[in-house]
């Protein structure tokens, strides 16, 4: 029976981890690989399953630290997961370390006024775009370009890896780049799991 995996946790051995109904854990010492069991094939998801395990991951992080797994993610048997777990147990708990009592946020510039077709191009766009991701590199510990403009490629959507205990203070800084820049709309969306900030390998 093949597994699909949701996200690797921390588990401290006494506490279980506070999982959906349904889905179990397959420990290795004090990681825990989410998962579900059945007749899954790899990359065989639609967008009932996407949303599914958005919401999973998502639930999972509002309590603990989590890696998410790509959507799809699939092991032949719990030996199989056993193993990847066993190969890549320092990386995924250095990873854990990392991401723990951190927030995923993403702002999004786009053009405030004028024709839709010019929303997300034009110099001045450009340069206030730059201007915003600097200044709101300043208040998270890593920054990850999302989508960039098709000309001059600044940045127009990034994920910021920010301290829990400073989430206001990073949505703060967005609205005042807002204010000083009402040009431009400048729309905060998170908190989200670390889905640009972890890149999970699945090779031996």
């Amino acid at each position: 029976m093949s597994l699909r995996l949701f996200g690797v946790m921390m588990m401290d051995g006494h506490t279980p981890a506070k999982i959906p109904t349904g889905l179990q854990t397959l420990p290795l010492r004090d990681l825990a690989a989410i998962t579900e069991e059945g007749d899954f094939r790899a990359g065989d998801v639609d967008t009932g399953d996407i949303e599914r395990h958005l919401s999973i991951v998502s639930g999972l992080f509002r309590s603990d630290p989590v890696l998410p797994a790509p959507v799809g993610t699939v092991f032949r048997s719990p030996e199989t997961l056993q193993r990847w777990l066993e190969l890549h147990y320092v990386a995924l708990s250095d990873a854990l370390a990392w991401v723990e009592d951190r927030f995923a946020a993403r702002p999004h510039t786009t053009r405030g006024m004028g024709r839709e077709s010019d929303k997300e191009g034009g110099p001045d766009l450009a340069a206030i775009t730059a201007e915003v991701t600097r200044s709101l590199r300043r208040h998270a510990v890593s920054t990850v370009p999302l989508r960039n403009e098709e000309v001059t490629g600044i940045v127009l959507s990034a994920a910021y890896l920010v301290e829990r205990e400073l989430w206001e203070e990073f949505a703060d800084a967005v609205q005042s780049e807002q204010e000083q820049h009402p040009v431009v709309k400048v729309e905060l969306t998170g908190p989200w799991p670390p889905y640009d900030f972890v890149k999970i390998q699945f090779g031996s």
